[in-house]
């Protein structure tokens, strides 16, 4: 891959990439000739997050050296919003109720972006797309699932997104020397499961004479992994039609109860809310089943450099998700086809918005942000791919900038920007890591496993405000259950259920399975489903 340098940027993407940035000239006079002369650039406001993460040196997330190079070299004058991260809904909300909502909106959130749709504050895109863009046009006829994302009720499409590689993002971790130490296979069924992990509670695996290993987490990710090995993901299909899954549900907390009435289970996972402190028991060597992840550079410090600095014999393979009466699941994948971006219905330039998205969905716009520079920021290594000349020089540089990439399209950079293409193999660490995302893939994607929800969470409809309120009030169904899972004999999961059950009835439960039931009876061959997203499996 190929980093064009700033200085020749403008002149190879002004008549190629962006039709719009060359298209409007004004004829002037030179030596008696006329000429035609580039029109100024037009003026865009957009938002961008604000995480409150740039360098000091490097000036502000609307004014930086990123921002600038935006302006030089792309086909507007952004004005770049800030938006606090934390509270973005929140800040845009008051935006676009003053009226003063940026032209282009950058926001993950997929419920707001659906109340935009629902109070006509944004943009319908088709006619704008076919028109007056390039580039994201020709993803679109690349990836025509992208359409199926973006399209509301009324037919059209409202949004504009990024597509990625569909890898695995969760991996199911297991010790494969404390495995090796009991004369142990990996569990391949949920039963075999439960035996491995009261082995690795009881038989001390760790050799240091005292029983102080759990078998598995039951909080933070780990714990969710198990609710997917039963297919407890709330809704699912029988005699296809979409019900809520009350049978995977107590399927999935029974075994739970049962992993802590043997004891396998650390007693306090209620107060681990978000893993935490099972993710330090794993890395301290004292839990064999374990949930991390493997997409990211930081997943190989988080998940296994630490436990393998403080457990040196440490050995750790990926496996697939056991399998329970309902199936065999993915552990987790992301989300291939991510929808990121609006446009305000009141922008006064719609095709200033379409030249700006089609320029940050453009390859030459994705290598500079996500890679730097080349020759100042990063070097091509021994993978042909751009690595950073200097670590921390690049941190405090480029690497803050991930906010600018939200219609980066992975997927056509290329292997470079995969987490495989940053590892070094030469250090054994890093190689070994290697082999658990490859290990994890295949368990992931492996032609005998299903993904266990119907579709990404980022695609299921959104519901009405007066729907959204009765799912609030059933969401305590959880904690039933969770109090089922700690009370031993005095209150079972049956109890839960029939409580549960009653919550549900009493709270108007049967109006969100019409709801789904009719979204789904609707919309089954239309919407961004799980057979949809297994055709960006990277081969």
């Amino acid at each position: 891959m190929k980093i064009v340098k700033p200085a020749l940027v403008a002149g190879a993407i002004a008549c190629t990439a962006i039709a719009a940035a060359c298209s409007n000239s004004a004829p002037e006079e030179v030596g008696g000739v006329e000429t035609s002369a580039p029109k100024e650039k037009p003026s865009l406001s957009i938002s961008i997050y604000d995480r409150g993460n740039v360098p000091q040196e490097m000036g502000t997330i609307d004014n930086n050296r990123w921002t600038k190079w935006l302006n030089e070299n792309g086909p507007v004058n952004g004005k770049y919003v800030p938006i606090p991260r934390g509270e973005a809904v929140q800040k845009l909300n008051l935006l676009f109720a003053s009226g003063d909502a940026p032209d282009v909106v950058f926001e993950f959130d997929t419920r707001f972006r659906d109340q935009m749709y629902q109070q006509k504050m944004i943009m319908p895109v088709d006619e704008l797309i076919e028109k007056s863009s390039t580039e994201y046009k020709q993803l679109l006829q690349k990836y025509p699932e992208i359409k199926k994302a973006a399209t509301k009720p009324d037919g059209n499409m409202y949004e504009f997104g990024r597509v990625s590689p569909l890898v695995g993002f969760q991996a199911l971790f297991i010790r494969q020397d404390w495995l090796d130490k009991l004369g142990l296979q990996a569990p391949q069924t949920t039963e075999e499961l439960f035996e491995v992990a009261k082995a690795f509670t009881e038989q001390d695996p760790d050799g240091n004479g005292v029983k102080d290993t759990f078998g598995i987490a039951l909080s933070g990710e780990t714990g969710g992994t198990i609710n997917t090995m039963f297919r407890n993901v709330t809704w699912v299909v029988e005699d296809g039609k979409l019900v809520r899954g009350w049978k995977q549900e107590n399927a999935a907390n029974a075994f739970k109860k049962r992993l802590y009435d043997a004891g396998l289970v650390d007693k306090d996972f209620l107060a681990d809310k978000n893993g935490q402190k099972a993710q330090q028991d794993w890395n301290n060597g004292k839990i064999g089943i374990f949930v991390g992840r493997t997409i990211d550079l930081v997943n190989f410090n988080q998940y296994y450099e630490q436990l393998k600095n403080n457990v040196p014999t440490a050995e750790v393979k990926a496996i697939k998700l056991p399998e329970s009466e309902f199936g065999r699941f993915v552990i987790g994948v992301n989300n291939p086809v991510q929808m990121t971006t609006i446009i305000n219905a009141k922008t006064k330039d719609p095709e200033a918005a379409m030249a700006y998205i089609d320029f940050m969905a453009s390859r030459t716009a994705g290598e500079m942000l996500r890679f730097g520079q080349e020759g100042v920021d990063s070097v091509k290594g021994s993978n042909g791919c751009l690595q950073p000349i200097d670590a921390e020089k690049f941190n405090k540089e480029v690497s803050w900038n991930i906010d600018f990439q939200l219609l980066l399209s992975r997927v056509e950079l290329g292997a470079c920007t995969d987490i495989q293409s940053q590892l070094d193999p030469s250090k054994p660490l890093e190689q070994d890591f290697l082999r658990l995302i490859k290990e994890n893939n295949e368990a992931n994607l492996s032609a005998d496993v299903e993904y266990a929800p119907i579709t990404y969470g980022e695609h299921m409809p959104t519901l009405p405000e007066e729907l959204n309120m009765i799912n609030s009030n059933v969401s305590k169904i959880a904690d039933l259950y969770n109090k089922a899972i700690v009370s031993g004999p005095s209150y079972t999961i049956e109890q839960a259920f029939n409580e549960a059950q009653d919550l549900w009835n009493k709270s108007g439960g049967d109006k969100l399975e019409a709801f789904y039931s009719d979204w789904y009876g609707n919309n089954s061959e239309k919407a961004f489903l799980a057979k949809d997203m297994w055709k960006f499996v990277k081969n």
